[in-house]
């Protein structure tokens, strides 16, 4: 099963990799997206003097590491569900030797790989021109990885259940773009959770998009006390959990009710 998954990933990795002008352009577009931010952010510090807690130096540390890390959550496998949906190949996925959610699991597997290839490029290629935070410990830098990585089941479970919703609608283009739009919110992607009404604020404590991107990085600042991570990791644990069992019920309900198109 894991040799199968590796495969797959290895795979769809090779195919977003075939045309190297794919990784100039979306690193290319990566850079771009840094640029904006900092130039806003940096507006608004000159004339507020603020930055929702952040020091100017943090703030341009904090849209590296988001525009870095965010295709991890953003990008994703809804397109290619959608599409084996609509022509028909989805009936092959079905009666694969991996369970579906198995082949789905090492194909986003493969889309994370090419994510962080470019996000790593592009967060060198950031340090070159800004002065970038560094974690002040290895401790630190390591908990910031584990704390990113229990966060790929979670938004794996989100998109397993975006995608099943195309059984019974054969688009998912409208939940794709929700699903998108929720984490930017949620995450801290638009802008850190800090800046946001108290409300708001408690909201994103209870859900899970929080520790996709705003916690992380705090952590890489040193800015999130040791024990409240080890609250963080549960909540992620229990939350991966949460979403794994309801993706797996609205998937059984809704597989009885697909239609092939094709094939």
């Amino acid at each position: 099963m894991l040799k199968s998954m590796i495969a797959l990933a290895k795979m769809h990795f090779n195919e977003l990799n075939i045309y190297k002008s794919s990784f100039y352009l979306f690193t290319l577009n990566r850079i771009v997206e840094v640029i904006v931010h900092i130039f806003v952010w940096q507006a608004i510090y000159n004339q507020t003097g603020d930055a929702g807690g952040f020091t100017i130096s943090q703030m341009v540390t904090y849209y590296i590491l988001v525009v870095t890390i965010s295709p991890i959550s953003l990008w994703g496998i809804n397109e290619n569900m959608a599409r084996s949906i609509r022509n028909g190949k989805i009936n092959k996925e079905l009666l694969n030797p991996v369970t579906y959610f198995q082949y789905y699991f090492g194909v986003n597997l493969g889309e994370i790989g090419f994510a962080l290839v470019v996000g790593s490029a592009t967060f060198i290629i950031c340090n070159i021109f800004w002065s970038v935070q560094l974690p002040n410990s290895i401790t630190n830098f390591l908990l910031f990885v584990i704390v990113l990585l229990l966060g790929i089941p979670i938004t794996f479970f989100l998109q397993m259940i975006v995608g099943t919703a195309g059984f019974y609608t054969n688009s998912i283009w409208g939940m794709q773009i929700l699903r998108k739009a929720v984490i930017s919110i949620f995450s801290g992607l638009i802008a850190p959770i800090t800046l946001f009404p108290e409300w708001f604020q408690n909201l994103a404590n209870i859900l899970p998009f929080k520790e996709l991107i705003y916690t992380p990085i705090n952590i890489w600042l040193g800015q999130v006390a040791i024990n409240d991570i080890y609250f963080i990791i549960a909540k992620q644990i229990i939350w991966g959990i949460i979403l794994y069992v309801i993706a797996k019920i609205f998937f059984n309900h809704a597989v009885k009710k697909i239609t092939i198109n094709g094939g």
